[in-house]
């Protein structure tokens, strides 16, 4: 017979022998990229939190680069079935990680679309009216600011500035700019990292609505992306930060963000996502909860008061 002591010291080495093992297979999977040989089938590794990719809310068809041939990168359609006006072109870069990429700001979603971001979109767009001359700006929105490029082309927003901390993206959302007919919407792309300086003077107070999408999973960088998102705001703006649970960091964003603003948190925030949701959390061995479903936190500051006087009713989009 097995004695209690032995048996959890069993359970425990199981449980570190897995993670040695996840460990394992996720540098693997950083090697393959960095000798260029990242595939479909690597994303599809169970350990990969890029096994699912897209719950399918805008669709997307290859283009063809009428002035050069890239072979870098590659041009995209997007469109939404629920807007069949809305169309832009997206410029994705192929996934390849040079190790100095590795270097410096967090690079860890400056490549793909995750889905936080693809569901911030579709998000803006069923309530695009709340856009309308607005002032709006995109925090950490890798090389596609999917969010941001969407509500350019169709908000009739007042200005859009697409941020990034990595130059690569900034670069890349230079050229989708120029590719996207935004009308009168001034379209802006610049360089952005939250960290101990204050934003850049032009920026301060200047938004009515701050994006930010997946922004949540580095411990030293929240209390940054809070004080960054307020330094941001106008006076009764509002964010709207999606990011899933991961473990706890959106919980303990949330908990954060209090000491500055009023917070609205949004589980169920739209019907049709939660019905895709709950198809996959019951179909998709995949599909982790933690991991890819993005909640909603709407963080509102308050007009003429500090933080620690607010408001109970927070305005809600």
């Amino acid at each position: 017979m097995i004695s209690g002591a032995k048996r959890k010291n069993n359970d425990e080495s199981s449980v570190l022998c897995k993670k040695k093992e996840v460990a394992r297979q996720r540098w693997r999977i950083l090697a393959e990229t960095l000798n260029g040989k990242g595939s479909s089938e690597t994303q599809q590794s169970a350990v990969s939190v890029r096994r699912f990719q897209s719950y399918g809310l805008l669709h997307t068809h290859q283009v063809e680069d009428p002035v050069t041939e890239e072979n870098d990168a590659t041009w995209y359609q997007y469109t939404c079935p629920t807007l069949p006006h809305l169309t832009m072109k997206i410029r994705h870069v192929k996934e390849t990680i040079r190790p100095q990429d590795l270097l410096g700001f967090n690079n860890t979603g400056n490549v793909c679309v995750w889905p936080s971001e693809e569901v911030m979109a579709y998000y803006c767009l069923q309530h695009i009216d709340d856009f309308r001359a607005s002032n709006i700006i995109e925090l950490g929105g890798g090389m596609t600011c999917l969010t941001g490029v969407a509500l350019a082309v169709s908000a009739g927003a007042h200005q859009i500035v697409l941020t990034d901390g990595n130059e690569q993206s900034v670069s890349n959302l230079q050229e989708i700019i120029q590719e996207n007919n935004s009308g009168s919407t001034a379209v802006s792309a610049r360089l952005l990292r939250w960290g101990p300086e204050p934003v850049d003077h032009d920026l301060q107070g200047a938004f009515d609505c701050v994006l930010s999408a997946d922004c949540l999973f580095f411990d030293e960088g929240r209390e940054h992306l809070i004080t960054t998102i307020y330094s941001l705001l106008k006076p009764g703006g509002q964010a709207l930060v999606f990011a899933p649970r991961r473990n706890g960091t959106f919980d303990t964003f949330c908990n954060l963000a209090k000491t500055k603003f009023v917070t609205e948190r949004c589980e169920q925030h739209d019907n049709h996502i939660w019905s895709l949701h709950s198809e996959l959390k019951a179909s998709s061995e995949a599909y982790s909860e933690d991991l890819h479903f993005p909640l909603l936190v709407k963080l509102t500051k308050q007009r003429g008061q500090d933080a620690d006087s607010r408001d109970t009713t927070p305005e809600s989009r």
